[in-house]
C-alpha cells in the first residue's frame, strides 16, 4: 500500500450505518470508497449507484480485491465475526462496526488472526474520536474537578422503526446492551483509562427475549465507581455526570453532544463557579474515526491507541459477564 496515495475502502453491508460511513469517506480527502458488497439482492447495486462506486459480486470478491486497502464491516452484530475472519484471511485491514462482535471469544479470535496476519483492525466506536469527548477527557485529566470518583450515565429512547427489527431479534444479536449500552460503557472506560474489576447488573427482557432495558454498576481498580441505565424503548434523559472531589461535569447528550458544563464547589455543598463549554463536532461524526484509520495505516500501525484491540476484547468480556449474570445467551452461541 502506498501510504501517500488515498486509502481505498470497501464496505461489507449496505444498510443505514454503511451509508453514514460512505458519506464520511466522501468528506475525507485521504480516503476513497471504491466498492461495496451485500448479500441482499439489489442492495449493493443501489448503494454503488448512489456513491458512484463498484458493486462486488460477493463478500469473497470484495476481500480478494487487491485494490482495496481497508474494509469496513457494516453488517449486523451476528455477522461481524464471520465477515471479519473472511477479510482477515485475505490480509485485509479492518474497521469493524460496534459492537466489535457478539462475545469475547469471537473478539479474541479476530484479534489473534489480525495480529498473525499483520492486519490493522479497529472497532468503530465513533464517539471516542469526537472533539467534545476529547475535551471532557482533558478536563478530567487536568484536575479541574479534583479526583474523579463517580460517573452516572443514562442513555435511552424509542428507537426509530427502521432500527427496531435488528434490536429485538435474538438471531441478529439484538438487545440494548450490544447496541446502545456499549456507548456509555466505552465512554466510562475511555475517560477513566481502566476497565471495571467488579460488575453488577440487571436487565428487563422484552417479548422476543432480548434485553430491552438494563442497568450496570461498575467498580474499578482505582476505587472509582460508575452506574449506567440504558433502554431502546424507554425515553430517558441522555446524560453523563462526572463527579469529582472539587466539582462535576454535566454532559447532556454525551453520545454526540457539543455542549457541557463544569461546576466547581471546591469540596463544599455550594457551587461557586459554573463554566459552559461548546465544542463543535462535525454533523457526520464518523469522519473522525475515518481519519484515525488513515492515520494509523499511513504510520504502519496495526491498531489505534485510542481504542486498542485488547480493550475492545475486554469490553466484550464485560458484556459477556453481564449476560451470564442474567442467564442470557443468543440462540447461535
Amino acid at each position: 500500500m502506498n501510504t501517500q496515495s488515498k486509502i481505498k475502502w470497501g464496505i461489507i453491508g449496505a444498510g443505514i450505518i454503511a451509508n453514514k460511513l460512505a458519506e464520511a469517506l466522501q468528506l475525507d480527502p485521504d480516503s476513497e470508497l471504491v466498492a461495496v458488497a451485500s448479500r441482499t439482492p439489489g442492495k449493493a447495486d443501489a448503494f454503488a449507484a448512489k456513491y458512484s462506486i463498484r458493486a462486488a459480486d460477493s463478500y469473497e470478491a470484495l476481500v480478494q480485491d487487491p485494490g482495496i486497502d481497508v474494509v469496513y464491516i457494516a453488517t449486523t452484530h451476528n455477522f461481524h465475526h464471520e465477515n471479519a475472519m473472511l477479510a482477515l484471511r485475505h490480509g485485509k485491514n479492518l474497521l469493524v462496526e460496534k459492537a466489535f462482535t457478539v462475545n469475547a471469544r469471537q473478539a479474541r479470535e479476530m484479534v489473534d488472526l489480525a495480529r498473525q496476519n499483520n492486519c490493522f483492525m479497529m472497532e468503530a466506536i465513533w464517539t471516542r474520536f469526537l472533539p467534545s469527548i476529547g475535551q471532557v477527557k482533558e478536563l478530567v485529566a487536568s484536575g479541574r474537578i479534583g479526583q474523579l470518583r463517580h460517573l452516572s450515565l443514562t442513555f435511552g429512547g424509542f428507537v426509530p422503526e427502521h432500527f427496531r427489527t435488528r434490536l429485538i431479534t435474538p438471531e441478529l444479536a439484538g438487545g440494548v446492551t450490544l447496541d446502545m449500552g456499549i456507548y456509555p460503557i466505552s465512554f466510562i472506560c475511555h475517560v477513566l483509562e481502566e476497565l471495571p474489576s467488579e460488575i453488577k447488573s440487571m436487565a428487563r427482557f422484552g417479548d422476543t427475549g432480548v434485553d430491552e432495558l438494563a442497568t450496570y454498576q461498575f467498580r474499578f481498580p482505582s476505587g472509582r465507581t460508575a452506574v449506567v441505565s440504558t433502554s431502546h424503548n424507554l425515553l430517558m434523559k441522555t446524560e453523563a455526570m462526572l463527579y469529582g472531589t472539587l466539582g462535576y461535569i454535566d454532559f447532556p447528550r454525551f453520545q454526540q453532544g457539543q455542549e457541557f458544563s463544569l461546576a466547581i464547589h471546591n469540596g463544599s455543598n455550594q457551587v461557586q463557579e459554573v463554566e459552559s463549554f461548546v465544542v463543535e463536532n462535525h454533523p457526520n461524526g464518523f469522519i473522525y474515526q475515518v481519519a484515525e484509520v488513515v492515520r494509523c495505516l499511513r504510520a504502519g500501525k496495526l491498531e489505534s491507541n485510542i481504542i486498542p484491540l485488547d480493550e475492545s476484547v475486554a469490553i466484550m468480556e464485560v458484556m459477556d459477564r453481564m449476560r451470564a449474570e442474567w442467564g442470557f445467551k443468543y440462540p447461535f452461541e
